[in-house]
């Protein structure tokens, strides 16, 4: 049930833990407030309880060549 999964948003580069056990409502309003700082790489433990979403605040290269 999703009522019963808790996500935390983890910093790849320091580790530092941005969100933590919050639900999906508290989830979709960081990405709201923070969607220009952060860019989603991948979820860890999906199918879990209590998932991890790792982003990062540096964009990839792939994505650095196309503003140039």
């Amino acid at each position: 049930m999703h009522a019963d999964i808790r996500y935390s948003v983890i910093l790849e580069r320091t580790g530092q833990t941005l969100l933590a056990q919050a639900d999906l409502q508290q989830l979709e309003a960081f990405w709201d407030a923070h969607d220009a700082e952060y860019v989603g790489l991948r979820i860890e433990d999906e199918q879990s309880r209590h998932p991890r979403v790792i982003v990062t605040d540096q964009l990839p290269a792939e994505e650095d060549a196309d503003l140039v």
